[in-house]
């Protein structure tokens, strides 16, 4: 009786929210090992298939879970390379999960290597930052002009928030870094 309410409640949401994962055909058709496969390569993690039961449910269609798995991991095999822990180390995102290290080590070298990269760009944009801030600071002193140094004051304070994002941002890639530098070695 439970499941049958969890079940009812998933149909409901998936139905309010209006996203179903499958088309009523592709619930029937049911090529489970398929539909792992592009979820696998996507990146999408084991639960997704939740989302798709949910799809399927409401045309009486039941999911092959063990062909689905085995799908989504040959998915992961494509998914989990060394260049798409690059991308995400760069933009400073957390690694996928579904990538398992032990499994996947390619990922988190390229993770890793991304995050150094990340690390040394925020680096530099820091200090492009305060250089523009001195030179500003600089301004500001030799500026007799009221208007102009509200102007230059409001210029500061913008890169002074500025600062303190990349400031967060770079310790962020630093945790980053340190947490997954084991995986690199």
């Amino acid at each position: 009786m439970t499941n049958r309410l969890f079940l009812t409640a998933i149909v409901i949401v998936s139905l309010m929210s209006g996203c179903a994962t499958l088309s009523e055909t592709e619930c029937i058709s049911g090529n489970w090992e398929q539909i792992g496969y592009q979820d696998g390569k996507s990146g999408r993690d084991k639960d997704y298939i939740l989302n798709h039961e949910s799809a399927c449910i409401e045309y009486g269609v039941e999911l092959d879970r063990l062909a689905y798995e085995q799908g989504r991991q040959d998915g992961l095999e494509r998914y989990c390379t060394s260049s798409n822990g690059y991308n995400r180390g760069v933009r400073g995102s957390h690694p996928n999960l579904s990538c398992h290290e032990q499994q996947f080590p390619q990922y988190y070298d390229g993770l890793y290597q991304g995050y150094v990269v990340r690390f040394d760009d925020i680096q530099h944009e820091l200090s492009e930052a305060y250089k523009e801030h001195d030179i500003l600071r600089e301004v500001y002193r030799r500026v007799e002009d009221e208007e102009e140094k509200k102007r230059i004051d409001n210029e500061l304070e913008d890169l002074n928030r500025e600062i303190s994002s990349l400031d967060r941002e770079l310790q962020k890639v630093d945790d980053l870094i340190n947490r997954y530098r084991p995986y690199h070695q």
